[in-house]
């Protein structure tokens, strides 16, 4: 479970983390100062977790750190169709921005990318998003990505 030690200051949650460090280090960029910015890329964190998660965490478990005899090969199916329905959505979102808050890049694409990281990198077969192909290719342009996100194996 990700956790941080600020200070004495004890914070589990991965997206929570991400948005106290963001208001932290990067308040006006990675967490914009204009409220609705900023829900906005809230908005996208929460989707993450409560939707694309939700498709995507049995496709990683299974075909990650499932032994191949003892997976759930229908489960992977389904939740490979419901989350290429749900990445549909955001490659439509994506269509004229770069990063889905926008021009810039926010909290809102930190959670996104690893999905999207994660969507491009398993083992299966997948729709043809440009947008959101795009959009990765953006995200692997940035170091603190290619450092981070997409350098470390899925395993």
């Amino acid at each position: 479970m990700p956790t941080i030690d600020d200070d004495g200051f004890i914070l589990w949650e991965s997206q929570a983390i991400v948005r106290y460090l963001a208001r932290k280090h990067g308040l006006g960029t990675l967490c914009p100062s204009d409220p609705k910015a900023c829900a906005d890329a809230d908005r996208w964190m929460d989707w993450n977790a409560t939707t694309v998660w939700i498709d995507l965490r049995p496709i990683f478990w299974n075909l990650v750190r499932i032994a191949p005899e003892k997976r759930d090969v229908a489960l992977v199916k389904s939740s490979c169709d419901k989350l290429a329905a749900n990445f549909a959505i955001l490659d439509a979102h994506l269509a004229n921005r770069k990063y889905v808050t926008g021009d810039a890049f926010t909290m809102g694409d930190i959670p996104l990318g690893t999905a999207v990281q994660r969507w491009f990198n398993l083992p299966i077969e997948r729709e043809d998003f440009r947008n959101l192909e795009a959009y990765y290719r953006r995200l692997q342009g940035r170091a603190p990505f290619k450092q981070c996100v997409d350098l470390l194996p899925l395993t």
